[in-house]
């Protein structure tokens, strides 16, 4: 069982910015419980659960050092009293949940885009877009030829390989020839001097 149960309400600038991810991060360096979401009213939500005295440092990290972007306008805490026959299920360690909708998706891309066009590079990136498509055509059409090239290059070393084998077996044979040759040169050899 927890000390204490807080729901905990972020208004402002708070999605879209990494808001959730510093919070789960956080809250499990702090062993706090629980888990936050985006609300679709623009707003953060989270159920919090453990010590006062690490639930009160994790309120307090989440307002003094929250990520680039973020604007917290309102922190609203509300204490959940909870008897201590109920169990709440709330797991084991802190969690980010994944609440977006299509709508919610659909804006987050709305808002990406908009972000793009705010910077002056993105003009020019898309006019280039054009010449790097052409530049890839040309790659992909000289990787096509050498792939044909080297086709053709292996269909020539399976038949200069197939023809050194035979050339082997050839010589595997000869060699077997010179042996027994030479085993019966050392047999006159022998008898001669004998």
């Amino acid at each position: 069982m927890h000390d204490k149960y807080f729901n905990i309400s972020v208004i402002g600038d708070v999605q879209d910015i990494g808001f959730r991810k510093f919070i789960e991060s956080t809250a499990n360096s702090y062993h706090v419980t629980g888990y936050v979401f985006n609300d679709p009213n623009g707003s953060v939500k989270m159920l919090c659960a453990g010590q006062v005295e690490l639930l009160n440092t994790f309120f307090d990290a989440v307002q003094t050092r929250p990520p680039q972007g973020t604007n917290i306008e309102q922190f609203i805490k509300t204490e959940i009293p909870i008897p201590e026959f109920i169990d709440l299920n709330i797991p084991n360690q802190f969690l980010k949940l994944g609440t977006d909708e299509l709508a919610d998706i659909g804006r987050k891309l709305d808002t990406g885009i908009d972000l793009l066009k705010t910077l002056p590079q993105v003009e020019e990136s898309v006019s280039a877009l054009p010449e790097i498509k052409t530049g890839i055509d040309t790659l992909n059409s000289k990787f096509d030829d050498f792939r044909t090239d080297q086709r053709e290059h292996n269909k020539r070393m399976d038949e200069h390989n197939k023809r050194m084998d035979e050339h082997n077996k050839r010589m595997d044979e000869h060699n077997k020839r010179m042996e027994e040759q030479n085993k019966q040169l050392t047999h006159i050899l022998q008898k001669l001097v004998e």
